[in-house]
C-alpha cells in the first residue's frame, strides 16, 4: 500500500455513480405498495436536491420506474431504459442434494440459496469462475452476467472510461487524483468540498440483485459475496466514485452502501424486504 503521509490529492472531475433500489414492492403486480410510495416521496425530495446529475437509467420493470418516476417528473427529465438493469433473476437448476428438499431438482434463482449450498464450491468466490458451476451452467447465467458488465461498462466508455484486460479502467482525459510533489499533512487526502468541481454523476433506478452484480464488476469480486453478504433497503442510496490515484488509471471504490437518511429523517421505518432478518430501526 503506498504511503500517503507525504502526497496531496488534487481536486479533479472524477465519476460517481448513484444506484437506487426500488421502493417497498408488490412483486405479484411489479408496482410499489403503499409503504413503498411514502419511500419514493421522500426519496423525490432528496434526488431533487442533488446538483449537477449528468444522466439517469433505468430498469424496464414497474417498481423500478415507479420509484424513478416522480423525480424524473419533478426535475423535467428523462431517464434511459436498459434491459440489462432489470432484477439478476435468472434461473436455474437447483441440484437434487439441496439442503432444502422442496427445491430439489427444481428452477430457483441463481443467487436465492442456503449457506450450505453456496459454501460447498468455493469457486462461488472466485471472481473469475463463479459462474462456470454445473449449478450456474444450467441456467446459462455467464451470458446474463456479461451482458450486465457490458452494459455498466458501454455506458461508462461514453464517458471516457474503459474497461482494459486488467479490469480496471483506462481515461480518456487523465486528469490524476494525487500529485505525488506537494506534500501535506498525514491522513489529509482531500479539499474542502467548496473546492471541488461538478464531476459526471450517473443514477440508475435498479434493484439489489443486479446493483450487487455491478458492483461485484466494477470491484473485482464475485457477486456471491455481495449477494450472500450484503443488504441494501427499498429507496437506499449506493454510491461509487472513480479514484483515479495515477494518471490514465481508474478504480472504483464504493463511498456509502445503503444509505437510507431520508427515511430515517422522515420517519419512515426502513423495509427488510429482500432480508431474511428484521432491519436494526434508530
Amino acid at each position: 500500500m503506498l504511503d500517503t503521509a507525504n502526497y496531496i490529492c488534487t481536486i479533479i472531475e472524477d465519476m460517481r455513480l448513484i444506484f437506487i433500489r426500488h421502493g417497498d414492492p408488490d412483486y405479484i403486480h411489479d408496482d410499489l405498495t403503499e409503504k413503498g410510495k411514502r419511500e419514493v416521496a421522500l426519496l423525490t425530495k432528496r434526488v431533487c436536491s442533488w446538483k449537477n446529475i449528468t444522466a439517469f437509467y433505468q430498469s424496464p420493470l414497474g417498481r423500478a420506474k415507479a420509484t424513478a418516476a416522480p423525480s424524473l417528473k419533478a426535475l423535467k427529465r428523462k431517464a434511459k431504459t436498459c434491459s440489462w438493469l432489470q432484477e439478476f433473476k435468472y434461473k436455474t437448476r437447483m441440484t437434487e442434494n439441496y439442503p432444502n428438499k422442496k427445491w430439489a431438482g427444481k428452477d430457483v434463482m441463481c443467487w436465492d440459496l442456503l449457506p450450505e449450498f453456496f459454501t460447498s464450491d468455493k469457486d462461488f468466490f472466485d471472481k473469475d469462475h463463479w459462474y462456470d458451476s454445473k449449478f450456474m451452467k444450467s441456467g446459462n447465467i455467464e451470458k446474463y452476467y456479461k451482458e450486465v458488465c457490458d452494459g455498466i461498462d458501454g455506458i461508462l466508455a461514453e464517458y471516457g472510461y474503459t474497461r482494459n484486460n486488467k479490469n480496471f479502467y483506462d481515461v480518456a482525459k487523465p486528469v490524476p487524483n494525487h500529485n505525488w510533489n506537494e506534500p501535506i499533512e498525514r491522513y489529509h487526502l482531500t479539499s474542502v468540498k467548496d473546492d471541488y468541481p461538478e464531476e459526471p454523476t450517473l443514477v440508475f433506478f435498479c434493484h439489489l440483485g443486479v446493483m450487487f452484480t455491478i458492483i461485484a464488476h466494477l470491484t473485482g469480486l464475485s457477486p456471491m459475496q455481495l449477494w450472500q453478504g450484503f443488504y441494501v433497503a427499498p429507496t437506499s442510496i449506493t454510491i461509487l466514485n472513480s479514484e483515479e490515484r495515477l494518471a490514465g488509471q481508474a478504480w472504483f471504490r464504493v463511498e456509502r452502501l445503503g444509505d437510507t437518511n431520508h427515511l430515517t429523517n422522515g420517519g419512515e421505518p426502513i423495509s427488510s424486504s429482500g432480508y431474511f432478518a428484521e432491519v436494526f430501526r434508530e
